[in-house]
């Protein structure tokens, strides 16, 4: 049985969660979680990105409650769009100087940096979602914006759902993560890395990381889907760095 260690992709009413950050670490010690990452959305994302000011005070509140409990450590993370296809994520001084870690992904609704890759990034890829020929077109774009981001963002520690409301290349994308010490999440919320991508990404040493993608308090440590998506593709567990099987 599957033991989460550590719930590092969850989300609050910084950005487009219901419960608050106090919320959310009250549900995780009630749990029994050790680590908990507050990971609210990068800020060109006019619908549910976090307002940049907030870094600070979020980063004051967390230290409280880490200062406050001995049974649980909580993080501040940014869970960063990608804006371009060059690879550039939303990350900027303020989430380097306030978060402890940098995730990117790609999401519907984002700002793209400029108009050049809103014509050929943004249009094309949500087009894609209901022109199949567009969609496979894109494939090796999208792929390329993978490769270069990871290339571009030394310090970037995930990638969330990769392959989610865009085609990737999973081999190459794994190939690269396993070079950089990216991790690549297995995302209850979304199912992705789904069974068949994670055979694939299981053939380089890259990490993998369960995560609930919790949007409200009832969905923190929710990742039992994963259980049986990481047992399907024959993935050791040595290679899941925050869970403990029984």
């Amino acid at each position: 049985m599957m033991k989460l260690t550590h719930d590092l992709h969850t989300h609050t009413t910084f950005s487009h969660g219901k419960n608050t950050i106090d919320e959310m670490v009250r549900r995780a010690r009630e749990l029994k979680i050790p680590e908990l990452t507050i990971s609210d959305h990068g800020r060109n994302h006019p619908f549910f990105g976090i307002n940049p000011k907030d870094l600070k005070v979020m980063r004051e509140e967390i230290d409280f409650y880490n200062n406050q409990y001995d049974d649980i450590k909580v993080y501040l993370g940014i869970e960063a769009n990608i804006i371009g296809s060059d690879g550039t994520i939303d990350v900027y001084d303020e989430e380097l100087e306030y978060c402890d870690s940098i995730y990117a992904g790609y999401h519907y609704g984002y700002l793209p940096d400029n108009f050049s890759n809103f014509r050929t990034f943004f249009i094309p890829n949500v087009a894609g979602q209901f022109i199949p020929g567009i969609k496979n077109l894109m494939k090796n774009h999208n792929t390329d914006a993978y490769l270069r981001m990871m290339e571009k963002y030394p310090m970037l520690d995930m990638i969330t759902h990769p392959g989610d409301k865009m085609p990737i290349d999973i081999d190459k994308v794994a190939q690269m993560a396993a070079e950089k010490d990216v991790i690549l999440e297995i995302n209850q919320h979304h199912n992705r890395l789904n069974t068949e991508d994670l055979k694939i990404a299981a053939k380089y040493p890259v990490k993998f990381a369960v995560a609930s993608d919790a949007h409200d308090v009832k969905d923190v440590g929710n990742v039992g889907i994963t259980e049986k998506m990481i047992n399907d593709a024959n993935i050791d567990h040595d290679r899941i760095i925050n869970v403990k099987f029984d």
